[in-house]
């Protein structure tokens, strides 16, 4: 029979990942699931009939995902640096946002053509592109790393690949997700060395184009014009934004209690995706947004923690690119909630109804653990 100390042991070379940032993935995952529940229970009976069907389609999708970042912590993540895996991937990710243009694959939904349907697996284009992205960005980073001082021929050649895949989200459109990431993708490269007056040099040029990109497109100009004063457009293009805010005054301290909430009930647009870090605030309050928000900070800071340990130039990478990734759109959609950002059309990591948005955060959590597994936190 085994000894005491050779079953500690064994678990010990058994679970050799961050246990922490392991266990905070979990609780933000739980959370969602019992937000989802919430915030879609009269959606869901209004669509389908039903009002567990969009909880259960979501716990079948986190059964799904805990397998593959199951698979993907147990790997050994060097097996992905390498172009033969990098390339195909990053083109899939390309191609699935061209696709959504053609007829018979692409999916329309509220006036965007942002889904794919490849056989009988629907797909979020955005989400294939942005994991694509991940490995293409730390493989190349991992790569040239030198070469990212160069702004013609470490930063640019890079750069050309982001705005192919931004522009085809763009065009879906999705400025929000577009924007989410050229920023990232910015982000990223500064991380990698990017010499701060080359990022001077593309805020200078970012910056105008994406104003210009907000106040040529009528419905984009509403919408930064509802977000100066929502409340002049109450009826109109700042309807969202209003209720949101209502939903959070309606939150108070503690909360009107888990299910409980009334902006859910068709007042408030798209509860159980867009906005549902806003019914979490009404029907938990503050304390519910605080825990949250600490939630977040604890697994931000993990992960930065996990990237930083390791001695490996491609898990330093692969680790910062899905940590920020996933924060960049965190603080999006919440900062779209609480009217401190434009509205735009992102969803909040962990807890939005969504099969490949929810695919995303596994598999970037999923890269976290692997990467560490050879870190010394």
């Amino acid at each position: 029979m085994r000894t005491r100390d050779q079953i500690i042991d064994a678990i010990d070379s058994a679970i050799d990942f961050d246990m922490v940032f392991l266990l905070t993935t979990l609780m933000l995952l739980v959370l969602g699931t019992i937000m989802i529940f919430s915030s879609s229970y009269f959606i869901s009976k209004e669509a389908s009939g039903s009002s567990f069907a969009m909880t259960l389609k979501h716990i079948a999708h986190l059964g799904l995902g805990m397998v593959v970042m199951g698979v993907i912590i147990r790997m050994d993540y060097r097996r992905f640096n390498s172009p033969k895996f990098v390339m195909p991937l990053l083109a899939f990710g390309i191609l699935c946002c061209a696709l959504c243009f053609v007829p018979g694959i692409g999916i329309e939904g509220g006036h965007a053509r942002r889904w794919v349907r490849l056989a009988v697996v629907t797909l979020q284009a955005s989400e294939v592109a942005k994991i694509g992205l991940v490995f293409y960005l730390a493989y190349y980073l991992s790569k040239k790393n030198k070469k990212v001082e160069d702004l013609a021929y470490g930063v640019m050649p890079l750069l050309a690949i982001v705005c192919v895949t931004s522009g085809l989200v763009f065009l879906e459109p999705d400025f929000g997700t577009a924007l989410i990431i050229g920023m990232w993708s910015v982000f990223i490269l500064f991380v990698g060395g990017m010499r701060f007056k080359h990022l001077a040099v593309l805020f200078a040029a970012g910056v105008p184009l994406v104003v210009a990109l907000m106040i040529l497109e009528p419905y984009r100009r509403a919408r930064l014009t509802a977000f100066v004063n929502p409340w002049n457009h109450m009826q109109g293009i700042g309807y969202q934004i209003v209720q949101s805010m209502v939903a959070f005054a309606n939150g108070g301290f503690s909360g009107s209690g888990l299910g409980e909430g009334t902006q859910k009930l068709f007042f408030l647009p798209a509860p159980h995706t867009d906005f549902i870090f806003s019914v979490l605030a009404e029907e938990l309050g503050f304390m519910g947004v605080a825990f949250v928000l600490v939630l977040f900070g604890i697994w931000i800071w993990r992960g930065i923690t996990i990237a930083l340990a390791t001695n490996d130039t491609f898990g330093f990478h692969l680790a910062i690119s899905a940590i920020s990734l996933v924060a960049i759109q965190a603080i999006v959609n919440m900062s779209v909630s609480m009217s401190l950002f434009p509205t735009t059309g992102v969803t909040l990591p962990f807890f939005s109804y969504g099969g490949s948005s929810l695919m995303t955060v596994f598999i970037a959590s999923g890269l976290v653990l692997s990467v560490s597994r050879g870190a010394r936190v």
